[in-house]
């Protein structure tokens, strides 16, 4: 099975952009490019820089920025999620082993 790589055009603050993709992600890319264009909206609204270079960096470290906010997030979510599966395994070897004892020491 091949990859098939096409191109699409997308377009930011009035730019437009040739970009070349696999078929299956041109949607994503899409969204990206969307998502970007109202980052960098948002940052000429309220900062009045008319410089798109400074702009692009700026909405690129804000994205950056969210970006390991979340992954921070998920790793931290997910300490917790094996630290509780430890205990709860802690919990029921303690328990199988008190009922081991017990079937034991009534035979």
């Amino acid at each position: 099975m091949t990859i098939e790589i096409k191109g699409t055009t997308v377009e930011v603050l009035g730019k437009q952009f040739q970009v070349k993709c696999s078929e299956d992600e041109i949607e994503s890319l899409q969204k990206a490019a969307a998502f970007l264009e109202q980052q960098m909206q948002e940052i000429r609204a309220t900062t009045h820089l008319l410089s798109i270079d400074r702009i692009a960096v700026i909405a690129a470290l804000n994205i950056a920025h969210q970006f390991l906010n979340i992954e921070n997030d998920k790793l931290a979510a997910a300490q917790k999620v094996n630290d509780r599966l430890r205990a709860l395994q802690n919990k029921m070897d303690n328990i199988l082993g008190q009922r081991q004892m017990e079937l034991e020491s009534a035979e």
